[in-house]
């Protein structure tokens, strides 16, 4: 549940050590509702008391800020400095969490004497058992379930982009009062505040609270959206709410109406027994924050969105969309790569057709006559092969036994002439075959007619008998 700084929840002492909202300050509008309270005296006090388990403070960090304290049930809980070279907003200066549940008061304490302010508080609230889930319903100033009495007449209404769903309903009328019944566990109301606003006074069930106007004297601008009154532990059942002002010899019988909040408990197998936030209220930026249980992490700063669970059938079908993907990703690659190489082996096969195929009468000019095909190994020469004086090249055409398989016989004349279908072309004689005589039988200095013997090198090169004759 978020409360502003200005809301009548706070009591600032002692009296003038705050002030609201200091004008022309750049930062100003960066705070949470744009506003927040700021004391530069040592042992100026801000204190909240709620009704929950959990509470945490936000405020600001700037360069001449001091050292402040932050104590819960009179124990302190934080410490620190909000000193800072660079100007900061919405630093959580403290918090506690895993209070039993009940009423507890915190307290902001300036300890330095330096600059320190407080911007809002969010406390952790209860409703029903551990184990539920706070639903909550919002009843904004139009809605018929709200009677404006002594006549609607008597109300009248302000439109506003600050107000929730930009409209606001407000009277200045003696005796006029707003009423509301509703079935619920925890009700909250919120409203304007100003200076010249008068008490609020808000009948529950029969039982009276009366809301300082202005805050107890502690605003001095109007502030819209403002939590003015929180009250859990209704109970189940109906309940009947009764809003109206309480004029002051100072003030005029003024009471205006933002939106009522109601939350009840329910139980749900799906939620988490460890935190149950609420939604947003209709047209709300500093929604309020409500869970069955406390929490042990600071809630957001902005409003909250109740967690959605996705079912088991839902992340199956995720799991199978995503494999599915997957599988149609590949396929649509494996297509594309065997286009391209398909393309890519047409480009072969088209360029190799381009290229002109060796042709018999390009081979050697030896063998262009019909019938003679080239030599196997021209290295070794052969007999000159059998010259034809057929001249078509195409084997069926004749009778040779090697040329079979047609049944036509050889043949160089029509049917009907005696001149030859193509001229005889003249044998060409081929070169005799080229003969290199061999070279001559070196001659055997070693043979003497048919009596071979060695020539001793030796006695050749020292002819003396005494060499050779152990020889």
């Amino acid at each position: 549940m978020k409360v502003e700084d200005s809301s009548p929840f706070f009591l600032y002492s002692p009296a003038g050590a705050w002030t609201d909202t200091p004008t022309n300050d750049s930062l100003t509008s960066s705070y949470s509702g744009a506003s927040y309270h700021v004391a530069s005296t040592q042992g100026a006090a801000a204190t909240i008391t709620f009704s929950g388990t959990g509470l945490w403070i936000f405020g600001g960090h700037r360069s001449n800020y001091g050292t402040y304290s932050v104590s819960v049930d009179g124990q302190t809980v934080s410490s620190g400095s909000a000193q800072s070279d660079e100007g900061a907003v919405r630093q959580l200066l403290g918090s506690v969490s895993n209070l039993p549940y009940g009423s507890h008061t915190a307290v902001l304490t300036n300890t330095g004497g330096g600059p320190i302010d407080i911007d809002s508080v969010d406390f952790e609230a209860q409703v029903g058992p551990a184990g539920s889930v706070a639903v909550q319903k919002s009843y904004d100033d139009g809605n018929s379930a709200i009677s404006y009495l002594p006549s609607s007449s008597a109300w009248q209404t302000s439109s506003n982009s600050d107000f929730f769903d930009g409209t606001l309903h407000f009277s200045q009328t003696t005796d006029a009062s707003a009423s509301l019944t509703f079935s619920g566990d925890a009700i909250a109301i919120y409203g304007t505040v100003a200076p010249d606003r008068a008490n609020t006074q808000i009948s529950l069930d029969g039982k009276v609270e009366v809301i300082p106007g202005g805050s107890g004297g502690m605003v001095s601008a109007l502030h819209s959206q403002v939590l003015l009154y929180y009250r859990g532990d209704l109970g189940s059942g109906q309940h009947m709410l009764v809003l109206s002002g309480n004029s002051q010899t100072t003030t005029t019988p003024f009471v205006d109406l933002d939106l009522i909040n109601v939350f009840d408990a329910a139980q749900s197998p799906d939620i988490s027994s460890n935190s149950t936030p609420l939604g947003t209220p209709v047209g709300s930026q500093n929604s309020p924050i409500v869970s069955a249980v406390s929490s042990t992490s600071p809630p957001s700063l902005a409003s909250p969105i109740p967690k959605s669970h996705i079912s088991k059938g839902a992340k199956i079908g995720a799991v199978l969309g995503s494999l599915l993907a997957v599988l149609s990703l590949l396929v649509i690659f494996a297509l594309l790569f065997l286009r391209r190489r398909r393309t890519r082996s047409k480009a072969i096969e088209k360029s190799m057709i381009s290229v002109s195929p060796i042709l018999p009468m390009q081979g050697d000019p030896k063998t262009m006559e019909a019938g003679i095909r080239a030599l196997e190994n021209p290295v070794f020469p052969l007999p000159p092969p059998k010259v034809s004086m057929r001249h078509s090249i195409a084997p069926s055409y004749y009778s040779d036994p090697e040329y079979s398989g047609h049944s036509r016989g050889g043949s160089m004349m029509s049917n009907q002439s005696t001149t030859p279908l193509v001229p005889s072309v003249p044998i060409l004689g081929l070169p005799p075959a080229r003969t290199i005589p061999r070279k001559p039988v070196p001659p055997d200095f070693g043979s003497v007619g048919n009596n071979r013997c060695s020539i001793n090198l030796v006695s050749l090169i020292f002819p003396f008998p005494f060499l050779t004759e152990e020889r």
